[in-house]
């Protein structure tokens, strides 16, 4: 599930079945761990609406607090966890974020993408050549500009890195699909996607940090170019 489809759904969930299941988890009574009752048996517990409650698990899936096993669903993570990553996506909401995005990207993905350009295996540069076929085939799919950075941060072989920018690339999805489907955005974008690709293919360092900034850039003036969906 796409985090901007999240994005949407969280605010539109009462507060009280977020918490409510959060307290149930942190009293023990929904066991971290253990399978999750029925959709109704849990609900009922709750005291909540099955489909606010399924709204919430599907939030809660994406953060990586349950998952499923088989036709089960397990709580994996404890509520202080769940707390503070149902609030991290909250932030992606805030109508002034963009520019502490903009900086969080400037100082990750510049340090990812040398990582990877020392780290990644021939496998990684596979995934990263293909996503930039997919860029090529189909420049108007945002998601081809997810899949990339996404495969890059996986080559970096930096697991926390890896997920934190997972993350932050779907949450700022919404900024992408502003200009996404402009052939100038596309033309350019394209360009330096490739760059930054050759650059980790020929395992130089300082030309993928130059060229990850760059693209940092690119994507920047564009954003302040057309600030509205």
């Amino acid at each position: 599930m796409q985090l901007e489809k999240i994005q949407h759904a969280l605010p539109k969930i009462p507060e009280l079945v977020m918490q409510t299941l959060i307290a149930a988890i942190d009293r023990g009574d929904v066991k971290v761990g253990q399978e999750l009752p029925s959709e109704r048996d849990l609900a009922e517990m709750l005291g909540v609406g099955r489909g606010s409650l399924r709204e919430c698990l599907a939030i809660l899936e994406f953060l990586g607090a349950i998952e499923n096993r088989g036709n089960r669903k397990v709580v994996i993570r404890d509520a202080d966890y769940i707390q503070k990553a149902s609030s991290f996506v909250r932030v992606s909401n805030k109508p002034d974020i963009q520019e502490d995005f903009g900086e969080f990207r400037r100082i990750n993905e510049v340090a990812i993408a040398g990582l990877a350009s020392q780290r990644a295996t021939e496998e990684d540069l596979e995934a990263l050549a293909e996503a930039v076929r997919m860029l090529e085939t189909d420049p108007a799919d945002y998601m081809n500009d997810i899949r990339f950075h996404d495969a890059l941060a996986i080559a970096s072989h930096n697991m926390m890195l890896a997920a934190t920018m997972h993350l932050v690339n779907s949450m700022i999805a919404d900024i992408r699909i502003r200009f996404f489907g402009r052939p100038d955005y596309q033309r350019r974008s394209q360009e330096s996607h490739m760059a930054i690709y050759e650059a980790v293919r020929d395992r130089d360092e300082e030309r993928a940090r130059r060229e990850m900034d760059l693209h940092l850039k690119i994507v920047e003036d564009f954003a302040r170019k057309y600030p509205d969906h």
